[in-house]
């Protein structure tokens, strides 16, 4: 596929998209927004199934900050053993989303990579990736993919059976904004591999960055009680792991040191003892619903911008760097928040 026709591909097309989903869904607390909001659109989306994908926080050794922020951190994002173990919680979370939204899931949900791609770039076989392969072979419409988490099962499909890339287009949440030079983020620096070879095959691509792009979804507890709360089992459950995951004060000083640390690398020019002398007394507490961010490119590419640059070279050490003859990919670069959330509370409520 040349760049003409990989550019042809990533424009969106209206009327209704196939879809699956690769999540990592009992990571953090957004995948779950996102499922539902994508299976209560039945109008523009076929979701035909949804894949469970690896976590673990292994990758937070990559992050320049203290243990002790890293692991506390870690504590309010979820808990895996390791990725198969995150697998399994996420496999099981998907259908917890099935049950309340009361919507069956025979032959929906698939169990994913119980590992990361390793060093040998050998694909991992799972019921995921399997299913990937044929469902793109036998398709004869494009099929969308919405990946919000580790990019190990559709990487592992792209590795088992390239051909399928003629057949697929991904919208992925994951890295940074490429001026910021590194992709250092949590979906992207699990399965570095994996990510590799994702900007490196040439398959349509839709990358949306966390800061400064997905970051800007945030909601509050009150807002959240306001539009879901009490309206059905889906909307009180969204509630509560939300409320239920809102920080206190220590909390929130690890999340920033994390991510001046990691996501933030290199945005400021300030000593950490130089910042310390400025105190923080009061906050205004929200929280970030990242990866509803690719459902909304998909329902409406009005909500989130996008333009086309060239894929860039990711190295081992997560950095990007600019390489010869790269892939077209779109990019991501603004979310207008308020059009997403107003679809979204109006969509996670109707019967």
């Amino acid at each position: 596929m040349n760049n003409e026709e990989r550019k042809k591909r990533l424009q969106i097309p209206t009327g209704r998209l196939h879809l699956v989903i690769d999540t990592d869904a009992k990571n953090e607390v957004d995948d779950q927004f996102a499922i539902a909001w994508a299976l209560k659109s039945p109008e523009r989306f076929q979701v035909e199934a949804v894949y469970a994908a690896p976590f673990s926080h292994e990758c937070f050794q990559n992050i320049r900050a203290s243990e002790e922020a890293v692991e506390k951190s870690a504590e309010l994002i979820g808990r895996a053993e390791d990725p198969g173990d995150g697998m399994r919680q996420s496999y099981d979370e998907i259908q917890r989303v099935y049950d309340l939204l009361q919507m069956d899931s025979e032959n929906k949900i698939y169990y994913g990579s119980d590992r990361y791609i390793g060093e040998d770039g050998k694909p991992i076989v799972s019921e995921a990736a399997k299913d990937l392969v044929r469902r793109a072979k036998e398709s004869e419409e494009i099929l969308y993919i919405a990946a919000i988490g580790a990019i190990t099962n559709i990487a592992s499909a792209i590795l088992m059976d390239s051909s399928i890339i003629e057949k697929i287009v991904i919208i992925w949440l994951a890295g940074q904004p490429l001026e910021f030079g590194h992709g250092i983020e949590f979906n992207l620096m699990q399965d570095v591999k994996a990510s590799q070879t994702i900007f490196d095959s040439g398959v349509p691509l839709v990358l949306i960055p966390c800061m400064n792009v997905a970051s800007a979804l945030t909601v509050s507890e009150q807002e959240l009680r306001a539009n879901l709360a009490g309206k059905n089992d889906l909307g009180d459950y969204l509630y509560s792991i939300v409320a239920g995951a809102f920080c206190d004060e220590e909390a929130e000083k690890a999340f920033m040191q994390v991510d001046r640390g990691g996501y933030l690398l290199g945005r400021e020019d300030y000593s950490e003892e130089y910042l310390q002398q400025f105190p923080t007394e009061h906050i205004s507490w929200s929280r970030i619903i990242w990866d509803i961010s690719v459902i909304a490119f998909l329902k409406n590419p009005n909500w989130v911008l996008s333009r086309f640059e060239s894929a860039p070279v990711l190295k081992d050490d997560l950095s990007y760097a600019d390489g010869e003859n790269r892939p077209a990919i779109r990019v991501a670069n603004y979310c207008w928040r308020n059009y997403i959330f107003g679809d979204l509370f109006y969509r996670l409520t109707q019967k």
